[in-house]
């Protein structure tokens, strides 16, 4: 019985270990748009969410953003882009209109 839990807890942590470094890997590509400084004008819409997603990450790491993304309706969730697309264009493009 407590190898089963022991397995089971390696197992839990390997899970969350693989999912924290996919999400890095996510950002890999953004974040050099961000280093580069990349110009609004010359992102697409979906770059323009990823900047956004990058910066809450960034702000909230793990499983903290992952929390917010459930609360506001789950990862695929319009105002879970919208929220993205907004943050971006205030915190990167320096324009707070929607």
């Amino acid at each position: 019985m407590e190898k089963t839990k022991i397995l089971i807890g390696m197992l839990i942590i390997a899970v969350l270990l693989v999912g924290t470094v996919m999400a890095h890997e996510n950002f890999i590509e953004t974040k050099k748009l961000v280093e580069e400084k990349v110009s609004c004008n010359n992102l697409t819409n979906e770059q323009i969410e990823e900047i956004g997603d990058y910066y809450m990450e960034q702000m909230h790491p793990g499983e903290a953003h992952e929390q917010m993304h459930n609360m506001m309706g789950g990862e695929e969730s319009e105002t879970v882009k919208l929220m993205h697309v907004n943050m971006a264009k205030m915190m990167y493009c320096n324009n707070g209109e929607g």
